[in-house]
């Protein structure tokens, strides 16, 4: 299969890593603080060694000739795991998990218990013995998995040509859902997401979900994949024709409303009058990173009153937070 084929070369690439540190030039591949302005503390080499811990798993080495480096990349990892702002469990733990289990080494036993307890996350979430059966090769992979594994090893090139290849098939609801998710987290292509979402809304509008809520996702979906497209105008006349839909989760009507509103719409006095009585039924309920683009929808339709109240009151919510996270 071609995908498999993709793989393959893939994380053959990643044996050139795996060859660099079993070498003895590890500077790259172990914990490293980095601070990031979105995620707060990060590790400066996660990527490095997550390209690492493939070529380790699959490029063929003998269990004894990488057990000193698999012990010491799960010590790394745990400790990034400890410091990471963002917490999570993640690909390199799982598999280094499964290539330390392989030694059965009843001191490793204290590693496995400061892995689980790295954060709360892990606390949660991790268990060694989750990935006893968790190895696989390569030839097993569903083409899935191949997307993944791209995403994960940062490959975007190889995770279009995976996705091309998904797309050949016939898509019904479920592969267009899985397709939506790959555009978000591995292709990243803009054609991905609009073949993704634009059929979804196709097949909700032509047959409703139970669901009301999947319908209203699929819908707002849409609504904003318009609004990126610079399609605001298109995307209003359908939000105003589903107001009925969105009058179902007044948060995600005022958002996406408030959002077209800035956009510059043609019929922005129409979207005011549909989100208006929302924001003040909600008004403190409203989230308080919400409350300044509101104010900025406010101040376009020409409410100056309401668009200071909302500033004021988002600024009040914004400075508390930050009070009980400072102390």
């Amino acid at each position: 299969m071609e995908y498999i084929e993709l793989l393959k070369q893939m994380i053959s690439e990643c044996r050139n890593d795996a060859e660099r540190f079993l070498s003895g030039d590890k500077q790259d591949y172990l914990y490293c603080k980095e601070k990031n302005k979105e995620y707060g503390d990060t590790d400066k080499n996660y990527s490095n060694r997550t390209r690492l811990c493939y070529g380790l798993m699959y490029g063929g080495y003998s269990t004894e000739s990488i057990e000193d480096a698999v012990r010491e990349l799960f010590e790394t990892e745990i400790t990034a795991r400890e410091n990471e702002s963002f917490q999570g469990i993640g690909v390199n733990i799982e598999i280094l998990t499964v290539l330390l289990r392989k030694y059965d080494n009843p001191n490793d036993e204290s590693l496995f218990e400061r892995a689980k307890n790295a954060n709360f996350d892990c606390y949660c979430g991790y268990d060694k013995n989750l990935y006893a059966n968790w190895y696989k090769s390569l030839d097993e992979f569903s083409i899935e998995a191949c997307v993944n594994v791209a995403g994960e090893l940062g490959k975007t090139d190889y995770a279009c040509k995976i996705v091309d290849i998904f797309k050949k098939q016939p898509l019904g609801l479920k592969e267009l859902q899985q397709l939506k998710v790959f555009a978000e987290y591995d292709t990243k292509r803009m054609c991905d997401r609009e073949l993704a979402v634009t059929s979804i809304y196709e097949i909700y509008i032509s047959n409703p979900p139970e669901d009301s809520f999947r319908l209203l996702t699929g819908i707002e979906e849409y609504v904003l994949l318009l609004a990126d497209k610079g399609e605001a105008d298109k995307a209003a006349d359908i939000f105003i024709m589903q107001s009925h839909i969105f009058n179902t989760n007044f948060r995600t009507s005022y958002e996406v409303g408030s959002r077209l509103i800035r956009e510059g719409i043609i019929r922005k006095d129409e979207v005011w009058k549909i989100i208006l009585p929302q924001i003040k039924k909600e008004f403190k309920k409203i989230a308080p990173i919400n409350y300044a683009s509101l104010a900025d929808a406010a101040e376009i339709i020409g409410d100056t009153r309401l668009a200071k109240k909302l500033r004021k009151t988002g600024e009040k919510k914004l400075k508390a937070i930050k009070r009980e996270f400072s102390d």
